[in-house]
């Protein structure tokens, strides 16, 4: 008796420092002990365990009985935490662990090895496993029944994702007390774990590092081979449980995901948004981090709070016309000129995972020279390969390009230089002659094989357009020839050429011949720009269109009878100043396909015009009567003032003559 008398104290005592150990089953009762009531009768126990977070609290100290108090403020159950437990058998440290004056009191730390998840319990020890593996339920409770009478130890054998890491094994006492009141064959405890506090931010930006709002993504969390989609924050009762997330990008282009538990995850983007337009979705990248407790590990990078970049590309096209020296929005040329253009093209940095990339020159009243189309690096040194390929109404032509060729030039520009003939049927009003280049590619890119989970599924994607235009404008001199009169009377039916110095190696120059007979300046060389002689109508009015600007010169080949012809060529300065005012703007069609027009001519304004409307430039040319002996002219006027002049001389011998004879 004597012997188990000792036994109950050492039980007291050793129960009552129970709340000594690191694990947070129990807290430390400083209390006198008293002398329990032991039930001889009884000779197995229980062992539940109430498994919650942590809390924003601490609760009551650890009792052995079950007591709700002992849960912290906003603590939650945990589900699905399992328990193995292991029956201690040591004869010497439990006699020193049942003594009243305990040499040495045994620790948990005495029986295994290790932490966190890589904790091995003693060999001596496992060999005493009590049962299988017990899961928490959806309350957080795991229960050990039928136990024999004994020292036990508990290990945490698996934690769900959300537990940052299992708590660190403990030792109970089948019975215990910890008021000395009473023994407790049916013992609980309340272990704490820290869940997971996994968080990761994904910063999208575009060109040139703009913040891009409004993109959305989905995140999916691996379940051996397969995702599921995670739509809230993940809580001790599982993943899915939590506050929704955010999953769209906010004014700085982020999204902030927080409370993930332990697991891979991955970010695949479903929509770049309205107030993106232009900009390619990637939905077939995806972006994986792995969540391990509170650290998160992205491309190599681990640590708290990880930020994955993902970058939204886009491209561009401008098209410009040579201007003199430079190259601009717009340019005046004369029919049948040979009118350069320059395409630039900015390649997105994925071209290479384009379905489509295309560019399409429709020009009006000019005919573009598919021949002469080339393409080459921004410094214009590389030629890129390229068919330019004739539309089917033969003025324009289609380049269809291969995005896995442009790859070396992705991120970069690329040249596109060709020559167009501005055709006879080119307008001279403010509408000008616009030509059109369109640039089509894909919007999307969607994963090549289905993966039964991403959203973004194979197939065609659609397109967006950019569209630029660049305009040529042509003029016209209309002629107005009148008489030296008070009233100016129209003169009808008076012919004129029309030149302009070239220079010596263009096709069609006037001969020498030609030139002397105009009165041209022989030491240029000159072109007549009209096929048919430019005849004066009842008005005295006579036009010649498709003109840029600069200096022609009127000749005068026949006028009326009674008038002179022009001693002179007349010099005429075509100097139509234009304004071109464009507007850029998106257009989306019923098909939701967005086209980016980034000029379109809104308005033209001609200045030193005599028709601003309609590109006229007025050339008055006024006649005189009466014998002037011209200095150019026709040929036959030069004949009769010759033989006139002849015949009034012929006259003034034979007067001569006859006065001779009279005087003698």
């Amino acid at each position: 008796m004597k012997k188990f008398k000792k036994l109950l104290a050492g039980l007291l005592t050793g129960a009552m420092l129970l709340g000594s150990m690191s694990v947070s089953a129990f807290a430390e009762d400083t209390a006198a002990p008293k002398t329990p009531v032991f039930d001889t009768t009884k000779t197995t126990g229980s062992i539940t365990i109430h498994k919650y977070t942590e809390g924003t609290a601490t609760g009551t100290a650890a009792s052995g009985k079950e007591d709700a108090s002992q849960v912290p403020e906003g603590a939650v159950p945990i589900k699905d935490v399992g328990f193995t437990i292991y029956k201690v058998k040591d004869a010497t440290k439990l006699a020193d662990y049942y003594s009243t004056t305990p040499a040495s009191l045994p620790a948990a730390t005495d029986y295994y090895t290790g932490t966190g998840k890589n904790v091995q319990v003693n060999a001596d020890v496992a060999a005493l496993k009590v049962g299988n593996e017990v899961l928490t339920n959806a309350d957080g409770v795991a229960e050990f029944t039928n136990l024999d009478l004994g020292l036990y130890l508990v290990v945490e054998t698996t934690s769900p994702a959300i537990v940052t890491g299992p708590c660190d094994p403990f030792l109970i006492s089948v019975p215990m007390t910890t008021d000395g009141d009473d023994w407790l064959y049916n013992v609980h405890v309340y272990p704490k774990n820290s869940t997971a506090v996994g968080g990761v931010s994904l910063v999208k930006t575009g060109k040139a590092g703009a913040a891009l709002k409004g993109v959305t993504f989905v995140l999916q969390k691996k379940n051996g081979d397969s995702w599921t989609d995670i739509t809230k924050k993940s809580t001790a009762l599982g993943d899915n449980t939590g506050t929704v997330l955010n999953l769209v990008t906010n004014e700085a282009g982020k999204i902030s995901v927080e409370d993930l538990s332990s697991g891979t995850y991955r970010f695949i983007e479903i929509s770049v948004g309205a107030d993106n337009k232009g900009y390619i979705m990637d939905g077939a990248a995806t972006y994986e981090f792995k969540v391990e407790g509170n650290d998160v590990t992205y491309a190599g990078n681990t640590g708290t709070n990880i930020t994955i970049p993902v970058t939204n590309d886009k491209p561009d096209m401008t098209k410009e016309v040579k201007n003199g020296n430079d190259w601009k929005q717009d340019a005046d040329y004369s029919v049948g000129d040979k009118v350069p253009y320059r395409i630039t093209v900015s390649v997105p940095a994925n071209i290479k995972k384009l379905k489509k990339f295309a560019l399409t020159d429709t020009p009006t009243n000019l005919k573009d020279d598919a021949n002469s189309v080339k393409v080459t690096d921004k410094t214009g040194s590389t030629t890129i390969p390229a068919t330019a390929t004739a539309t089917e109404d033969g003025n324009g032509f289609t380049i269809d390009f291969t995005p896995a060729d442009l790859d070396s030039y992705a991120g970069q520009n690329i040249i596109v230089t060709y020559n167009a003939e501005l055709l006879d049927t080119a307008v001279t009003t403010t509408v000008g002659n616009p030509n059109t280049a369109t640039l089509e590619y894909s919007n999307k890119i969607l994963p090549d094989t289905d993966d039964g989970y991403n959203p973004n599924k194979p197939g065609t994607p659609t397109t967006d357009k950019i569209t630029d235009t660049a305009v040529v404008y042509t003029f016209q001199i209309q002629i107005e020839k009148k008489a030296e009169k008070a009233d100016g009377t129209p003169l009808a039916d008076v012919e004129f050429d029309l030149y302009k110095a070239v220079d010596a190696g263009t096709a069609g120059v006037a001969t020498a011949d030609e030139v002397k007979k105009a009165g041209l300046d022989s030491s240029k060389a000159w072109k007549k720009i009209n096929e048919t002689s430019l005849k004066t109508n009842t008005e005295g009015k006579v036009s010649q269109s498709g003109l840029k600007n600069g200096e022609y010169y009127l000749v005068e080949t026949k006028t009326n009878a009674e008038y002179n012809l022009l001693k002179a060529p007349v010099k005429v300065t075509l100097n139509i100043a234009y304004t071109t005012t464009t507007k850029a703007e998106y257009n989306i069609d019923e098909t939701g396909k967005t086209t980016l027009v980034k000029h379109e001519v809104e308005k033209t304004e001609f200045k030193n015009a005599g028709v601003a409307s309609d590109g006229i430039q007025i050339q008055t040319v006024i006649n005189k009567k009466g014998f002037t002996l011209p200095l150019t002219g026709g040929m036959g006027t030069v004949l009769f003032s010759v033989i006139g002049l002849a015949l009034v001389l012929a006259g003034v011998v034979v007067i001569t003559a006859s006065r001779k004879k009279t005087a003698k």
